[in-house]
């Protein structure tokens, strides 16, 4: 199976200079990073990234190749600092999202940039340009691929992730056209991630293995390394190894920037709610209807979803809170009783309400003949009553998509809510958010990277 995938990716790759791509996609791009930087300083909390960073080492100041920073760490070797961070990035899939990858984009992407920012001498302007064209390749993947490919058990996060993120730092480097093939080529043998550890640690260790691969990959290729020159159309390639069962769409890989992925209506999603984003739509019909009736008259809850909802959506009775997340019943309870689902939503402590618990047992979901095949998730709450009322909403599609994108204050919001959920010092956040308003501009990206160590 032939494919120029390699061939055009890393030519697309390097004839793009810094200012080339429309303003909304740089300002898109711009508010993903942002987004990005706070789900790192929320996620460092978590267990998943202080025992990775129990792991790994780290030197107390920046110095020879330990030079990249790792929040809550210090200073790590480039590839050791995007494994942290991204793992953290995506601890609490408070994380953005691509469609039709079916990706987090952002939490591979952004931990490998700021990685190699103190190796490439490049601004602000620059890191948003690499990321840009990283998103390209993970959704071009995702046209080609998805959704065969997510429903034979791959998580694209990660196998997706690492020849994005490859194609991303060898941008940042400066690599040539022949570097940027060599550097896909390894990151196609260090693509990987399996969904069956959808709620658990390894699910954001799968964001933090594909920046670790990618930033790993296009170092490699610097220095000289070799690699197969048709490692994603070879009959025991890339493609040919993660296909699902209908035929890889390839005319998607031939064109890339056309259309330019972060630009098209579901390229892109930033999440409000910090869980699986196909709980999204049902999180946001279930606040709607809270309050509509008290919590004792509800007899039962039906969650009418799209089939596709049902892949990630694995726990019908979640029992940690990571499994909570993957959990429309659990959300739907939850955004029935508070009005909303936040950081708070996913702790021991709110699992083990009994009120909480109690509803969670009156929530059903099914598929619904209305929504059955919709990519985007759409999903109508039904409410049945004790005394035969009847109450629905339905939300077809959710809030941080492109035509439904955060504001900046929204964006703010979330991100000091990130902040404090990370401990992070008010001043250090609100000064970091500011600071990252500035980063499409000539800014150091060095300068940007190290604020993580700040923390």
């Amino acid at each position: 199976m032939k494919t120029p995938l390699m061939q055009e990716m890393a030519a697309f790759a390097t004839r793009r200079s810094g200012q080339a791509f429309p303003e909304l996609a740089r300002q898109r791009a711009v508010d993903a990073i942002t987004d990005c930087f706070g789900c790192i300083i929320a996620g460092s909390v978590e267990d998943c990234a202080t025992i990775l960073r129990s792991t790994v080492a780290f030197s107390p100041a920046a110095s020879g190749h330990s030079i990249a920073s790792v929040l809550g760490g210090g200073f790590a070797a480039p590839s050791d600092a995007a494994l942290c961070n991204g793992a953290a990035a995506h601890a609490l899939d408070f994380d953005d999202t691509n469609h039709p990858a079916y990706a987090h984009p952002s939490a591979v992407l952004v931990p490998a940039l700021l990685a190699l920012a103190p190796l490439s001498n490049a601004t602000g302007a620059d890191i948003v340009n690499a990321y840009i064209i990283g998103l390209e390749m993970m959704g071009k993947l995702g046209r080609a691929l998805n959704t065969g490919h997510y429903a034979k058990g791959w998580h694209a996060t990660g196998t997706f992730g690492a020849p994005a993120a490859a194609l991303a730092a060898g941008h940042l480097l400066g690599l040539s056209t022949d570097e940027i093939e060599v550097a896909l080529s390894i990151a196609a043998s260090g693509a990987s991630g399996v969904r069956a550890n959808f709620g658990s640690m390894i699910k954001p260790l799968h964001a933090g293995l594909a920046a670790r691969t990618g930033v790993t990959s296009a170092l490699l290729a610097r220095g000289g390394y070799d690699a197969a020159r048709d490692a994603y159309g070879h009959r025991f390639g890339y493609i040919a190894t993660f296909r699902g069962a209908a035929e890889p769409a390839v005319e998607a890989l031939r064109s890339p920037g056309e259309a330019l992925e972060i630009l098209t209506p579901y390229g892109l999603a930033l999440k409000p709610n910090p869980a699986c984003g196909a709980t999204h739509p049902g999180i946001e019909a279930a606040a709607q209807l809270s309050g509509v009736f008290a919590v004792d008259r509800i007899k039962r809850v039906r969650v009418g979803v799209a089939e596709m909802a049902l892949n990630p959506l694995i726990y019908d009775r979640p029992t940690t809170p990571l499994e909570a997340k993957f959990s429309m019943q659990y959300c739907v309870a939850a955004a029935l009783l508070d009005g909303k689902v936040n950081l708070q939503t996913f702790t021991t402590e709110r699992q083990r309400d009994p009120v909480l618990a109690g509803l969670l047992q009156r929530v059903d979901m099914e598929v619904d003949d209305r929504v059955r095949h919709d990519p985007e998730f759409a999903t109508f709450i039904r409410i049945e009553t004790t005394d035969g009322m009847i109450e629905e909403r339905g939300v077809p599609l959710a809030k941080g998509k492109p035509e439904r994108w955060l504001s900046r204050d929204e964006l703010k919001a979330k991100f000091l809510d990130c902040a404090r959920h990370g401990s992070a010092d008010a001043d250090y956040a609100t000064r970091t958010f500011r600071l990252l308003a500035k980063l499409d501009s000539p800014i150091p990206a060095a300068a940007i990277a190290s604020t993580l160590a700040l923390h």
